[in-house]
């Protein structure tokens, strides 16, 4: 399958390439990856990663495989994912880190909510108000 991959002689040290397509797994699904969210501070720590590697975290699409324990959405549930390898078509996730999404959100709209969405959460949370 197509892939971001970290490769130090690349500009930015990331290449379009290829990987394995992920298995499913006791509490791990294998989603479809039809957007992705680019995060300033993932796009920085590509270089720190080794050669090869798929990056990205944040991705939103449908289930293709269902965890192989039954756990988690069944296979065609649109979700929103928080794992590692998300700049993939396909992606394997733990159950624990997907979230379904309802019918009217957008799915590209839903990608951006795991790390920029809980890091301004948690940036509301922990400051005071201001006024």
């Amino acid at each position: 399958m197509r892939a971001l991959v970290t490769d130090p002689g690349a500009p930015g040290a990331l290449r379009l390439g290829t990987a394995p397509d992920p298995e499913p797994g006791p509490g791990r699904l294998v989603l479809d990856v039809h957007h992705v969210s680019l995060n300033r501070g993932e796009v920085i720590g590509a270089a720190g990663r080794p050669p090869g590697t798929v990056h990205g975290f944040d991705a939103a699409g449908t289930v293709r495989e269902a965890a192989t324990d039954g756990t988690g959405p069944a296979a065609g549930t649109r979700v929103v994912a928080f794992g590692e390898g998300a700049w993939a078509q396909r992606m394997a996730v733990d159950v624990t880190a997907v979230a379904a999404v309802p019918d009217g959100v957008d799915l590209a709209a839903a990608a951006a909510l795991p790390m920029a969405g809980l890091t301004a959460l948690r940036t509301l949370r922990t400051r005071p108000i201001l006024g």
